[in-house]
């Protein structure tokens, strides 16, 4: 069983509106009249996606069975250790909702989250969410910032830098994709056609991961860097 304590889900809808729930004022619970996202304390023998889905249900009426997991970039002195988080993009109907705790809930758009009473965590996780969103690619750096942090362990316990490691790692996929483009078209004299148009796909995501895990060796912030480069290039900017 996973070790947690809590979990949360955050849904957004296709317009970058998040769904928050505003805490009771009561001097007896943590973060009194703050927003938050649904979520709470897991039940005995409950799996964090469990918890997740659960709380959501019970705090807001919805039951939404595509959460996938979110997991931030680690930051110091969040205090969400032992707290597990769960997204998914849903078109939430306001009418839809039935409000099972605090005092309203409401979507409110990504962007104006900074200026609500908010615990400074969640405003952390919902900002590093907001840039994800804006690539395209939620679950591609969820998965991402999984196996980083495997990488990082593992780099660790041999005494490499993971970034060395990972560069070295990314020169080895191109060469393969470059191996498999060329079995593709049949000009490698002895072998001949001996790839698929499918494995020279697996190659290149292959090479794209491995890229990915290289930047977020370099920072936490690897979404925000490629959101920022991807603006950069829509707007003529010279791509390198």
């Amino acid at each position: 069983m996973d070790d947690f304590s809590s979990a949360d889900a955050i849904i957004t809808t296709s317009r970058h509106e998040v769904l928050l729930q505003l805490r009771d004022d009561r001097p007896d619970i943590s973060w009194p009249a703050h927003w938050v996202v649904p979520g709470g304390r897991r039940e005995a023998g409950e799996t964090p996606y469990q918890t997740a889905r659960r709380e959501l249900r019970e705090e807001t009426g919805l039951d939404v069975p595509g959460l996938l997991p979110f997991l931030p970039a680690p930051a110091a002195g969040t205090g969400t250790e032992g707290m597990r988080f769960f997204h998914a993009v849903h078109e939430v109907d306001p009418a839809e909702l039935v409000l099972g705790e605090g005092q309203e809930l409401r979507l409110v758009p990504l962007a104006e989250v900074g200026s609500l009473p908010m615990p400074p965590a969640l405003k952390v996780l919902l900002r590093q969410l907001e840039v994800r969103l804006l690539t395209g690619l939620p679950e591609i750096w969820a998965a991402v910032e999984l196996r980083h942090r495997t990488l990082d362990r593992h780099c660790a316990e041999l005494g490499q830098p993971l970034l060395t490691m990972q560069v070295v790692k990314l020169q080895e996929e191109v060469g393969e994709a470059a191996q498999a483009l060329l079995g593709v078209i049949g000009a490698n004299p002895r072998k001949g056609h001996s790839h698929t148009l499918a494995e020279l796909q697996g190659e290149l995501c292959d090479v794209i991961m491995a890229g990915l895990l290289a930047l977020r060796a370099t920072t936490p912030d690897a979404a925000d860097v490629l959101a920022r480069q991807v603006a950069a290039w829509s707007d003529g900017g010279a791509g390198r």
